[in-house]
């Protein structure tokens, strides 16, 4: 039974293998009697069958032959090679074709030409990441490691060449990159001048975004959205690799290392952590890198289809805020919950700033967000203490009340820490989720009094800044003039329009938006900061709506950006013992107004405010003028007290 199997057993069939080899002209005699030993050996008789881990098994095999030299070793290694390529070779005329269109070294078009045969290609159309992968392993173990890319580069450019044709033949055919569970190698986009940007990029690994990795849906949707905006959007390729594209890659091997399934979901720590783990490893771009965070956090929330309230960052860009809520010189960029460690607190702070933004729609951003302040200052100390806020009970209230106390901070910030935790549990309340106050906050508040610092510039420093005006760029100049002339609010400079300058044949006139009263004022300003203005308007074609001070963006120039540059331009020009704190300047002109006679309702009126109280704050001039008006009585001949002091000795010496 046995030797009737055996007899039954598939044996080589060398005539057919013969014929095969017999269409390759380049190996003849004992090359060839070799390599046909070494197939039927292995019991392969078919050179269609010869794959490429056929062939490197070979090479090996060759490579350790006592029997030959070293000679023969030298042309018996690429014998299998050509062989398979010469019978195999006619079957693909179009790939032949597309090869010599771009390469006239044979050795470089055999060794693409048989590895891709092989692979089953036969059009350039069908290259992808993964051959030119499996391409790059062969070349590694059957050519020198030197020539590895010089070889790999004719993979390469038959791909571009083809996605070139391919473009130029179907101008209208739709190319954007679409979603899957794919490798999608940015070397091989579908556009052309997008794939040959990345041509030259020595490291092409990083080229590759795969999402066919077993990992979160979500984190692989949100990345491919990134990756679509970034090379739909950003055109300088040396832009587009530094500060979004290498970034963008490491985030994701960051978040699938650290089972991070949602990129919107990381907490302070976790951006901590990405950090970490590139620190050191990109020298100076570190911090370049974390941009790329903000941007795909940012780009993901602006652009959902519906708000993600979920999000542990919410960019206020989002909402279309209405007029007079959100000040266009302090702009509030975003509001972020990542430091807040537990989860169920964390939920219950969006729930309710999700409340304060979306309910009440009179509160400006600027005030919601100081109440956004104060609740995360008590949701840390609960997260130090490990509380649920829901649970949180009288005594542990108390706790950091005196937290608040030992911190030793001014009685108005107090305050509004207190006020912030009572209107977050009067909202607990409301929604059920707590069921009782833990304390009256009210009980703990502290008195507080108009406190005031003399801040008037002298008229030395004064001199100074204005000495060297010139030297300024001219925006920060002439805000600065607006600052030291009217003495509105820096805020108030930066929002100035077009239009907001008039003159009525004999008064000049600023009109100014009241960011904290909502309403507009006009006050009269000197004439030759009128023209000033007038021919900078002029000279720069600003319509009557546009900011007269804008940003990059063309939107309101931002305060603090304004005092960061001014300052670091006094420091330049050596103007040292002096602190530029643009808020002095309303403080300069109130107190000159009163000293040249303005009474305290006028000076009240110019300075915009609601009451005279809050104008005395303002007033820096009384101690000085008293002291005058002192000293005027009694050393004038004839000054009111002596005058006084007659009249009433006369009178009494008449009756």
């Amino acid at each position: 039974m046995v030797s009737i199997l055996r007899r039954q057993e598939w044996l080589p069939d060398k005539e057919k293998l013969k014929s095969q080899m017999a269409s390759c002209l380049g190996v003849t005699g004992k090359e060839a009697e070799y390599v046909s030993s070494y197939l039927i050996n292995k019991g392969m008789d078919d050179l269609a069958f010869v794959t490429t881990e056929d062939d490197i098994a070979y090479r090996m095999y060759v490579r350790n032959d006592i029997r030959i030299t070293k000679q023969q070793e030298k042309h018996y290694r690429s014998a299998l090679e050509q062989v398979q390529l010469a019978y195999m070779l006619p079957g693909y005329p179009e790939l032949e074709a597309q090869v010599d269109k771009i390469c006239d070294s044979l050795a470089k078009k055999n060794k693409v030409l048989i590895y891709l045969i092989r692979q089953g290609v036969k059009k350039s159309e069908d290259i992808d990441y993964d051959v030119r992968c499996g391409y790059e392993i062969y070349l590694r173990w059957t050519i020198a490691k030197s020539k590895v890319n010089e070889y790999l580069k004719v993979l390469d450019q038959m791909k571009l060449e083809i996605i070139r044709i391919d473009n130029l033949e179907n101008p209208l055919k739709p190319r954007t990159l679409r979603y899957g569970n794919t490798k999608i190698f940015l070397l091989y986009h579908l556009v052309y001048e997008v794939a040959l940007s990345f041509y030259f990029l020595r490291d092409k690994e990083e080229l590759l975004f795969d999402f066919s990795i077993n990992t979160s849906g979500i984190l692989k949707r949100q990345v491919f959205s990134m990756l679509k905006y970034v090379l739909d959007n950003k055109k300088d390729r040396h832009d587009r690799r530094e500060r979004f594209l290498i970034p963008l890659k490491l985030l994701y091997k960051y978040c699938i290392e650290n089972n991070i399934s949602d990129v919107e979901q990381m907490t302070e720590a976790d951006i901590q952590g990405f950090r970490e783990s590139i620190d050191g490893h990109v020298g100076t771009k570190t911090n370049t890198y974390m941009q790329e965070v903000g941007n795909l956090l940012k780009f993901l929330f602006v652009n959902a289809r519906t708000v993600n309230w979920d999000a542990n960052i919410w960019y206020m860009e989002r909402f279309q805020f209405k007029e007079g809520r959100m000040n266009p010189a302090r702009e509030i960029r975003k509001i972020s919950y990542g430091q807040i460690v537990i989860e169920e607190n964390r939920r219950h702070f969006k729930e309710y700033m999700r409340y304060e933004l979306g309910v009440t729609q009179k509160k400006s951003i600027q005030t919601i967000r100081d109440r956004y302040y104060g609740v995360k200052e008590f949701l840390k100390y609960c997260d130090e203490k490990t509380y649920i806020v829901s649970n949180v009970h009288q005594e542990e209230m108390k706790g950091y009340i005196q937290q608040l106390e030992d911190k030793q901070v001014q009685p108005e910030t107090y305050n509004r820490s207190l006020v912030a935790a009572a209107m977050f549990f009067g909202y607990l309340l409301t929604k059920g989720i707590m069921e009782e106050e833990p304390l009256h906050v009210g009980y703990y508040f502290k008195t507080t009094f108009p406190r005031h610092n003399d801040r008037t510039v002298s008229i030395e420093n004064q001199l100074k800044i204005l000495k060297c005006l010139n030297e300024f760029p001219i925006v920060l100049a002439l805000m600065y003039l607006n600052l030291w002339c009217v003495g509105i609010r820096i805020s108030e400079v930066c929002v100035i329009k077009g239009g907001a300058y008039t003159f009525d044949g004999e008064t000049a006139w600023v009109r100014i938006y009241q960011q904290k009263l909502k309403k507009e004022k006009q006050v009269p300003i000197p004439t030759r900061l009128y023209s000033i203005m007038i021919a900078y308007i002029t000279d720069n074609k600003i319509r009557e709506d546009e900011f007269v001070f804008k940003n990059h963006k063309g939107g309101a120039y931002d305060a603090g950006t304004f005092s960061k540059q001014f300052k670091r331009r006094l420091s330049e020009l050596s103007i040292e013992g002096y602190s530029f704190k643009s808020h002095d300047f309303r403080h300069t002109v109130a107190t000159f107004l009163m000293a040249h006679g303005a009474s305290i309702e006028v000076t009240r009126d110019y300075l915009g405010h609601k009451t005279t109280d809050m104008t005395m704050q303002y007033l820096d001039f009384m101690s000085a003028v008293l002291k005058k008006e002192n000293e005027a009585i009694f050393e004038a001949e004839t000054d009111k007290l002596s005058s006084h002091v007659k009249i009433t000795r006369r009178k009494a010496s008449e009756k």
